[in-house]
């Protein structure tokens, strides 16, 4: 009975926010996947079996006990009993979200009970308690009633006992993704380094401990700041001040960190690309991976739903465990299986994963706790197999809506806040996938709600370092750490309410460059410790690496290797950043100038049922896509920012940077002998793809104010 009533109301949940959705994909789920709908619907009933039976077998012990005690044993009061029971169960599998998913409780009207019942027990007391609570209990409770079944059925409840122990031993043992095993090398030769490289989507260069950064909230558990493992390992490494990606853009990001070439070089300047598209720039790069797997090494890309664009372009991996990428019907079965709440609230877990293995592809369920000990498996195997690897893993640590478990998602916020923004930042997706005014809405958001944001980017920050933590503790358990080059990097930054911005990445070369400017600590085995100011770009580190571990560079490869700053023999030097915006969600406004028209996400895109069903940029917005970009380029002291207008023309903005860090005062005007030189400079990269050096621009050397 009350699962009945729970797969009926979430049966009504989902029509009722279909019906309440307004942008064109909903209509389209409703009108063309209809099937597919109510297929996936009818999937869910398995789950209500499921949890029907071992609701029973669970609950009888308690429900036996309560109704032992009471004279009144009527079936109608038993089975009022059990509904009791049932539940408080589920009353206390939501609490335990509080601790352990609160990203599942984003729904403040939904949450904030469960929120207020815990605020009752002191922030100290909190971690003991929670242990008792939500560990300690459960076992109790479970050991309880298995022990009860036993006693009660005589041989038959060992036997489900036993079952269930070979049951979930067997599962526990594909928690881990698996490597492939290949050939060791010859006896007597030398093993090359491994390469591993830790990412966290949307982390910035200037906010980790390392880079000088210290959170609003410093006290108690905050006291070690937002990145104590990775500081660590920074000071015992080659860290960059300034480093820059091209795009800021995840997709076209990695693209270009793995093939060494700008996103108007390899092609995949936006994040929906056409099959066509795909293939195309498949065809035009040789990666990284490619390179190294055919020089013996294992490569493997490891990672959450942020990473899920590996199934869309490998980049020569041979082993990818990553989510799904996004598309359509992957969103349509999110939305059925997070309107029937008791799936990640009972499956979120190895059996569920067996059971239902499309949840593998929800963000919600490949969290970052769960890539670290993939990773962790991985290593232990990696120490078997005396033969190199080449790992990129990659979480959605700092990704927006900036949503994490306790203690990061309150760890470095106001204890007293209780705004929209408690457990991530509120998000309208009709807003975001429909409407083209989301600019004004974010620059609305009173100083708490922003100081709440940054507070929740922190502890998003954090949750990655702790992975970190863990990764290199496993380095240094499994005796990989000796060998083994570690980079901590991204694939680009976000902004955070600087002055000129609100929330975002790749929409806008306005305000200062945090969404383009990325970690890059190098942590290289006999490599003295250092930090260097002059920028490099995420197109240098593969050059990098392929000179340290000694295979030959491509060709097409447009990065510069910085190997010999390593190594002592080279003096660095300053390098040019250039780049564009990516998908436009949000065209930000540039005062006087009035911006090309694109229309929102959900009219620009459509779904290809034959490429998988992934959203696509319609062909007749791509030339007015890419036209429509800002492109920037800085130098040491100076940025140009060109932004293209409704009349055809390019407008350019100039700035100095030591004295205007968030290009708050344009000098176009007022210093043209400095506009001229990086006007052609920009222009020469976006016409003709020719990139110009610092001292090709300026032979004279760089202006100052």
């Amino acid at each position: 009975m009350f699962f009945a009533y729970q797969y009926a109301s979430a049966l009504w949940r989902l029509a009722s926010q279909s019906q309440g959705m307004e942008n064109k994909f909903s209509a389209l789920a409703r009108d063309k996947y209809l099937g597919f709908l109510i297929g996936q619907n009818l999937q869910m009933l398995l789950a209500y079996a499921i949890l029907a039976l071992v609701g029973a077998f669970l609950l009888q012990p308690f429900a036996v006990w309560w109704t032992g005690g009471s004279k009144y044993r009527g079936t109608w009061v038993s089975a009022l009993r059990g509904l009791l029971l049932a539940g408080f169960l589920q009353g206390y599998c939501t609490l335990r979200l509080v601790d352990t998913r609160p990203y599942f409780l984003n729904e403040a009207n939904f949450g904030d009970g469960f929120y207020h019942m815990l605020d009752v027990i002191p922030v100290a007391a909190k971690p003991g308690v929670f242990l008792v609570l939500f560990s300690v209990l459960p076992i109790v409770a479970l050991a309880a009633a298995l022990l009860w079944q036993i006693h009660r059925r005589g041989r038959r409840g060992w036997l489900i006992a036993a079952v269930g122990l070979v049951v979930a031993t067997g599962l526990s043992k594909g928690v881990a993704g698996q490597s492939r095993s290949r050939s060791a090398p010859e006896p007597g030769q030398k093993h090359p380094p491994n390469i591993l490289i830790l990412a966290s989507d949307s982390l910035r260069g200037d906010k980790l401990g390392c880079a000088g950064y210290r959170p609003t909230r410093c006290e108690g558990a905050a006291a070690a700041g937002v990145s104590p493992m990775i500081d660590a390992l920074a000071a015992r490494s080659v860290r960059f001040e300034r480093c820059y990606t091209p795009i800021a853009s995840t997709m076209e990001s990695g693209i270009s960190l793995m093939t060494s070439q700008y996103p108007q070089t390899h092609g995949v300047r936006q994040m929906y690309p056409d099959r066509a598209t795909v293939e195309a720039t498949m065809q035009r790069v040789q990666p990284m991976a490619k390179l190294l797997g055919g020089h013996g090494y294992a490569t493997a890309a490891i990672g959450d739903w942020c990473a899920g664009y590996y199934h869309v372009a490998p980049l020569g991996f041979e082993d990818i465990s990553v989510s799904t990428f996004d598309n359509f019907k992957i969103y349509m079965s999110q939305a059925v299986v997070m309107a029937h709440f008791v799936v990640p609230l009972y499956f979120d877990n190895v059996l569920g994963y067996r059971l239902f293995p499309q949840i593998e592809s929800f963000a919600q369920f490949v969290t970052p706790e769960v890539v670290t000990a993939r990773v962790e498996a991985r290593l232990e195997q990696a120490a078997k197999v005396p033969q190199p690897f080449f790992w990129h893993v990659f979480f959605s640590c700092n990704h927006l809506p900036y949503r994490s478990k306790e203690p990061y998602c309150s760890l470095f916020g106001d204890p007293a806040y209780r705004g929209r923004n408690k457990n991530g930042v509120d998000f309208d997706i009709d807003s975001f996938i429909g409407g083209t005014d989301l600019e004004s809405k974010w620059q609305a958001l009173p100083a708490p709600e922003v100081a709440q944001i940054r507070a929740l980017y922190d502890g998003c920050t954090r949750q990655f370092d702790d992975c970190v933590g863990r990764v290199l503790a496993a380095l240094k358990r499994n005796g990989l750490e000796d060998n083994t080059i570690v980079i901590v990097t991204a694939d680009h930054g976000d902004d955070l309410y600087e002055p000129g911005v609100t929330l975002g990445h790749g929409l806008t070369f306005n305000g200062g460059g945090q969404a383009n400017h990325v970690p890059m600590i190098m942590h290289i085995p006999g490599v003295a410790p250092r930090v260097i100011p002059e920028t490099v770009r995420m197109l240098d580190i593969m050059p990098t690496l392929a000179d340290w571990v000694g295979v030959e560079k491509p060709a097409v490869w447009q990065g510069q290797s910085f190997a010999g700053w390593l190594k002592g023999g080279e003096t660095p030097v300053v390098r040019p950043f250039y780049g564009e915006t990516g998908f436009p969600f949000i065209q930000f406004k540039v005062p006087g100038i009035d911006r090309p028209h694109l229309p929102s996400m959900d009219e620009l895109t459509g779904i290809d049922p034959a490429y998988n069903y992934q959203f696509v940029l319609k062909e007749s917005y791509r030339e007015r896509l890419v036209q429509a970009k800002q492109r920037c380029l800085r130098t040491h002291a100076w940025k140009l920012v060109c932004t293209p207008t409704a009349q055809g023309t390019r407008h350019f903005g100039l700035f100095f940077l030591p004295a205007d860090p968030h290009g708050e005062h344009d000098l176009a005007a007022a210093r043209p002998e400095v506009l001229a030189p990086l006007r052609a400079a920009l222009e020469r990269w976006m016409d003709e793809q020719q990139e110009t050096s610092i001292a090709g621009i300026f032979p004279s050397g760089e202006p100052e104010l």
